[in-house]
Parts: C-alpha cells; structure tokens; sequence
C-alpha cells in the first residue's frame, strides 16, 4: 500500500488532501503541530472507514528542521518503514512589508515555508531514493506585491527549489509544485474580503479545496511529469 506524508494534514487544505488520498487507497501520516484534536479526530474519522489502514498522527514544530526530520521521516510510526510521496502543505502567513519585517519574522517564514521543506525533501530523496514529492506554493509567486514580503519570498526560493531538485533528482524522484489562489480565507479575514479577491481572478470564482486537492493528486499520480507548477487559482496568476 503507497503512503504519503503530509505537513498540516489535520485541517483546512492539509485535511483536504488527507481525505482524498485515503480515498483512493494510501496510508497517510497525519502531521500537525498545535492541532492535535483536529488530527486525532481525523485520524479517528478514517480508520473507521478503511479499517485495514492506520493513519498515524505524528507531531512536529517545523520551525526546527533538524528535529523535523527526525519526527517526521527518520522515526516513522510503525507499521510503516517507507514513504512514496511527500507532500510539504503546512506554511505559515504573516502580513508584513519588507520596511516593516524584522529579523523574527522573517526567520519564522523561512525557517517553515522553505527551510524545513528543503531538509525533509532531501531526506526523502536520501532515504527512499524514488517517490514523488509535491510543494504547496502560493499564486503571488508570480508578482512583487510586498503586503507578506517576507512569506511571499520564501514560497518564490521554494518554487526554485522545486524545479532544481526535479532536474537534480531525475528520473528517480519527481517533484512538483502547486500555486494556489483563493481558496480558503487567511485568518483574520472574512468572507466579504475573500469574495473580492475571488472576483478579482479571470475566472471570478473561489477555488473548491477539492480542485487544489486534484491538483496534487494529478501531480502525484503521473508519473511522466516532473519541475512543473500548476496554478490552481481561477486564473489569479495571469493578472501579475
């Protein structure tokens, strides 16, 4: 049985992905860092249905990519012994611009965003040899708007990131990547300013966390494809 790894699994996107991946027939390791209710609870939720599977839940600050690594690859929860896809989806999102982002910050957005998916990426690569691993980027990879400098940077240096490793590690270890727009509001944020933003994108329209969900599945699943970006963002992207 296939398994995949996925940060931030316990909600929002991450849980998105958790349910379609155990849909259609893997093993999901259910990562989360505070949200250990919401983890369990969907753990709890899928073994019910798909009773010969376990979905373990496995906690981590990704903050620290050292011990990151560790929790999440180099101690994998039994029964399991190997992973075929990793899936780096949790990602902080701070408002700052360049002026007004100081050193913490900044550190925080790296250390998360990029940092860590780095390093559980190259363990990947080193520990398993072939698989699949997909990025969960962002749609303002393609623009300069400075409102989240500080994220926006570390999800541009994870898109490159992205293609080098794919080029690297060919043909073993495909890596792709997946921008998303408007999916879910960002916290702090209500429905009335996401339905702005949504209307703002060429398609006029939220995207449905199952679309982004398919997205990476597709990206997972086909095997012919490598060092690509998909913008699942109801067209955001073209605007600039």
């Amino acid at each position: 049985m296939p398994t995949v790894l996925i940060t931030g699994a316990a909600k929002r996107v991450g849980k998105a992905l958790t349910e379609l991946f155990a849909a259609r027939g893997w093993e999901v390791i259910i990562h989360y860092h505070t949200s250990e209710r919401a983890a369990r609870d969907l753990s709890l939720s899928l073994q019910k249905k798909y009773d010969s599977r376990h979905f373990p839940v496995v906690q981590a600050d990704l903050s620290n990519p050292v011990q990151s690594v560790e929790m999440l690859l180099k101690q994998l929860p039994q029964p399991l012994a190997g992973l075929d896809a990793l899936i780096n989806n949790a990602s902080v999102f701070d408002a700052s611009t360049l002026a007004e982002t100081d050193y913490d910050l900044w550190r925080r957005q790296m250390l998360v965003n990029f940092e860590t998916p780095f390093m559980l990426m190259q363990a990947f690569y080193k520990m398993f040899g072939k698989g699949a691993v997909v990025n969960v980027l962002d749609t303002r990879i393609v623009n300069n708007d400075s409102s989240h400098a500080a994220y926006s940077l570390s999800k541009k240096a994870l898109t490159q990131l992205t293609q080098m490793a794919a080029l690297e590690w060919a043909p073993d270890v495909r890596v792709n990547g997946v921008a998303p727009g408007p999916v879910l509001p960002p916290p702090g944020r209500d429905s009335v300013y996401f339905e702005k933003v949504a209307a703002d994108t060429p398609l006029k329209r939220v995207v449905g966390l199952d679309s982004l969900a398919e997205s990476v599945w597709f990206l997972v699943a086909n095997s012919a494809i490598t060092g690509q970006v998909i913008y699942c963002d109801s067209g955001a992207h073209l605007n600039g």
